[in-house]
């Protein structure tokens, strides 16, 4: 026969290991599919910004979440694959943000066509190409963390620093983007 302190205690662990497993059938269970489109390049976009299930993270509305990609060690891109077997082709008219007038950073360089990045704020970026703006900062970030000692880069970690710097500058536009970017890549 169990002592009565003994059966306690493993009922107990036994109590908290059925929650356990429930409350991440449960987070697993509920995917927000609404919350997101499915482009034609096999991307997910959010269209709110909702908890991003395996992570301690909120997506942004309008984040991207691409094939292969990871937030905290999940592809959410598979894991809504997986539970979005339907998924919205393209953002409700609602979610689509406005697109503000794109302004190439060429504009801001001098004769010579060189821009100097320490003359940049964070609207100049903001209001970029998405293109440009990536192409920027992947260059400034290489460039800033010492490329000649380094011969492999993560491309999936340097786009989400880079839409990092981007979604930071939205926010920030009359901030300096040298220092912005220091500071987001601490």
């Amino acid at each position: 026969m169990m002592r009565p302190c003994v059966a306690l205690t493993l009922a107990a662990v036994l109590w908290q290991a059925s929650c356990s497993v429930a409350a991440a059938q449960t987070e697993d269970d509920s995917v927000p599919c609404e919350a997101f489109y499915k482009r034609s390049d096999g991307s997910w976009v959010a269209t709110q910004a909702v908890y991003l299930f395996g992570t301690k993270m909120v997506s942004r509305v309008g984040g991207i979440f691409r094939p292969g990609g990871s937030v905290e060690g999940n592809d959410v891109a598979a894991m809504l694959d997986k539970s979005c077997p339907n998924p919205a082709t393209s953002a409700p008219v609602a979610a689509r943000p406005p697109q503000p007038d794109r302004v190439s950073l060429s504009k801001y360089g001098d004769s010579n066509g060189v821009v100097d990045v320490t003359r940049l704020t964070c609207g100049h970026i903001a209001d970029a190409p998405d293109e440009e703006a990536e192409l920027l900062l992947a260059w400034y970030i290489g460039s800033s963390k010492g490329p000649a000692t380094r011969r492999a880069f993560d491309m999936a970690r340097l786009r989400s620093a880079s839409q990092n710097i981007v979604a930071y500058c939205r926010a920030h536009r009359g901030d300096n983007l040298v220092k912005s970017i220091d500071l987001m890549s601490k």
